[in-house]
């Protein structure tokens, strides 16, 4: 978008969830108790489905089962608890009985990643904390998923930042060796984070801050 302005008064900031990493950046971390995050999306059911006419990817019969499957063999097969950090649109009591077996957490996103060892995502904006904190970064589809409108958007998302892709429906233990798995481009993630999450050299400050110094100079 930079490139496309003609203002000369141009304000250099970040996104708003850099204001919430700013936030927790240098809270105590916990180094100790290493797990996954899956960052929910509401796949099946999300509200803003009806506002945007759209139709959901897959019904809860294609995803659920499958997903939790996965979940569980990640587990087993790498040592990680997998914690699932709730969609915010989500209520508590829609939770999908085949996930309930899963420690769900509200209104924790940015912090659950700060802790994580490596987060599963299959294209939910709070990447962004995987990228802030520097976390490898899993990109999860499925056969339907792939065939669906997002599939498309975890593909390129996976490209984009050199990460992992796997597909839900066919993961084989190869794809769970933990050299792989935690392993992250950092050229990608920086790319990202000066195009999508902040300008370079733009201050450390929360945006409305910035917002309000660059105004009263102007």
């Amino acid at each position: 978008s930079y490139n496309k302005f003609t203002n000369k008064n141009i304000i250099n900031a970040h996104s708003m969830d850099y204001d919430v990493y700013l936030n927790i950046k240098n809270k105590p971390k916990n180094n100790t108790n290493f797990y996954a995050v899956f960052l929910d999306e509401d796949m099946v059911d999300h509200v803003d489905y009806a506002f945007d006419d759209l139709k959901p990817p897959v019904t809860d019969k294609q995803y659920n089962k499958v997903l939790c499957n996965f979940l569980k063999k990640f587990e087993l097969e790498t040592g990680f608890k997998v914690k699932i950090a709730n969609h915010p649109k989500r209520k508590i009591e829609n939770i999908p009985n085949l996930l309930k077996d899963f420690e769900w957490v509200h209104g924790e996103t940015a912090k659950l990643v700060m802790d994580s060892r490596v987060v599963l995502v299959h294209q939910s904006k709070s990447l962004s904390y995987a990228i802030l904190f520097k976390k490898p970064l899993i990109f999860l589809t499925s056969d339907k998923l792939a065939k669906s409108w997002v599939g498309p958007n975890i593909e390129n998302c996976s490209e984009v930042l050199n990460s992992l892709l796997i597909n839900i429906d066919n993961s084989s233990s190869k794809e769970f060796d933990t050299k792989t798995l935690l392993k992250i481009d950092e050229k990608k993630y920086k790319n990202y984070l000066d195009n999508y999450l902040k300008m370079p050299n733009s201050p450390d400050l929360p945006i409305w801050e910035i917002f309000a110094k660059e105004i009263k100079n102007i």
